[in-house]
């Protein structure tokens, strides 16, 4: 329980793992479906196909690394400015399934643990099914000219595949770990 106006406050359970699953594919496709908006206007203006393509590393360069860096910017308004400013801690996923991101305690999450979470630990290192996390890829590929392989993409889904179970076992993942987070039921 939590103290609220000197009132103790029952806290909000945990949420079921079928509707953070749901949440978790809702914010899948329209994360990597906003991520992908200015790399498929970048790649119509470069090339005038009608087509989105979504792999960076195929603009003539300089256009790849702006391609990827507004496609991370783009992912990290969906998965970390929205829960930070419009629905506090909340993506449109969460908010149409009726779950948040709160601190351990049940408070919202500080600024910096919401980036830890959202834009290290779930676009980036559980990004491996995530537009963002392939964009990421690209940009290491195409920084060492292909010659770090397909190591960190293991390595990405690795850590998602461990998270996942966490979240089966104890309802934490990964991502809540690092940022002393949880997923909760609920209005705040």
């Amino acid at each position: 329980m939590k103290k609220k106006n000197n009132a103790a406050v029952p806290s909000a359970p945990p949420a079921p793992l079928n509707r953070r699953t749901f949440a978790f594919l809702l914010d899948w496709y329209l994360g990597s479906a906003f991520s992908a908006v200015p790399v498929g206007i970048l790649w119509n203006m470069q090339t005038g196909e009608e087509v989105i393509n979504t792999d960076i590393t195929l603009f003539e360069s300089p256009y790849g690394w702006l391609a990827g860096v507004l496609g991370l910017l783009f992912g990290a308004v969906y998965y970390y400015v929205v829960p930070l400013k419009v629905w506090r801690g909340q993506t449109l996923g969460k908010k149409l399934m009726d779950i948040r991101i709160t601190g351990e305690d049940g408070n919202p999450l500080s600024a910096g643990s919401l980036a830890l979470r959202q834009i290290v630990g779930v676009m980036i290192l559980e990004g491996s099914f995530m537009l963002t996390g392939q964009y990421v890829l690209q940009m290491l590929n195409m920084l060492t000219k292909g010659a770090i392989g397909k190591g960190p993409g293991y390595l990405m889904l690795g850590v998602f595949l461990i998270s996942a179970w966490m979240v089966c076992k104890g309802g934490k993942a990964v991502h809540d770990t690092w940022a002393y987070s949880k997923v909760v039921c609920g209005k705040q």
